[in-house]
């Protein structure tokens, strides 16, 4: 049974989630809003409201846990100070075992519709794509 953190528990981490508590994970969703934290309790999913955009936010012990992120980024600049922010509460919340990260294929730009992955250098254009490489990088 593992611990299982998602960042950002919209419709993907919804889903996550139930996923891991069918398997018996403890599981715990962060979201900004009382009504995403109302909705996932509704959904029998535990949860906890945290705001990435609030400075130094009070973060839960994460040792251990297997972190998904989710969230999106801030929606101006080229950096993702929500990221950032989590980064920096590793300090007192501890690291996680893992952390799965859903980014975009925008980090590769306009390929044409030709095939991508990993292995294509990042051509970002876009500043959302700019923000999600950022955190990729962080």
């Amino acid at each position: 049974m593992g611990q299982i953190t998602i960042v950002g528990c919209g419709d993907i981490g919804r889903r996550v989630a139930q996923a891991c508590l069918g398997r018996g994970d403890q599981v715990t969703g962060w979201v900004r809003s009382e009504a995403s934290l109302v909705a996932l309790r509704a959904l029998g999913i535990p949860a906890e409201r945290i705001d990435l955009d609030e400075p130094q936010p009070k973060l839960p012990v994460l040792t251990d846990h297997e972190l998904f992120y989710f969230a999106p980024p801030p929606v101006q600049g080229r950096r993702d100070s929500r990221v950032e922010q989590l980064i920096e509460g590793f300090a007192t919340a501890g690291h996680p075992r893992k952390v799965v990260y859903l980014s975009t294929t925008g980090v590769y730009g306009d390929c044409g519709g030709a095939w991508v992955d990993e292995t294509r250098p990042p051509a970002p254009v876009a500043d959302r794509a700019h923000r999600r490489l950022a955190a990729e990088n962080a």
